[in-house]
């Protein structure tokens, strides 16, 4: 039985690489933006290769079991890719909202150009 999640794991993993290089390639996505999910499926393929280093990481750290070490991870790296999320959101609605002003700005100094062109 733990053969065949080994390998339902490292083929799960190896999938959602492939898929983004997929996506890389075919410029649909940023290669900083795809970064974290690569990173997430070769840690994967190396936790599913050696599942002993869990173990003894987990005892290690003092976790009774290593699905509370593997839980707590993954929260903690959910929860800062979210705020690195919102922080690029942010830098781009605040991008977006000084081009608007600054399309405006043009806008206006062109009409009013063209109003003293016909007077």
């Amino acid at each position: 039985m733990g053969s065949i999640l080994t390998a339902l794991l490292i083929v799960g993993s190896i999938f959602t690489f492939l898929f983004a290089m997929k996506l890389i390639r075919k410029s649909t996505v940023r290669i900083e933006d795809t970064l974290f999910w690569i990173i997430f499926c070769l840690i994967l393929i190396l936790l599913s290769i050696f599942p002993k280093s869990l173990y003894n990481i987990a005892y290690a750290l003092g976790f009774q079991s290593p699905i509370n070490l593997i839980y707590l991870v993954i929260i903690f790296v959910l929860i800062v890719n979210q705020f690195l999320m919102t922080l690029k959101i942010s830098r781009l609605t605040i991008k977006q909202k000084e081009l608007v002003q600054a399309i405006a700005i043009t806008a206006k100094e062109k009409n009013d150009e063209e109003d003293k062109a016909d007077k």
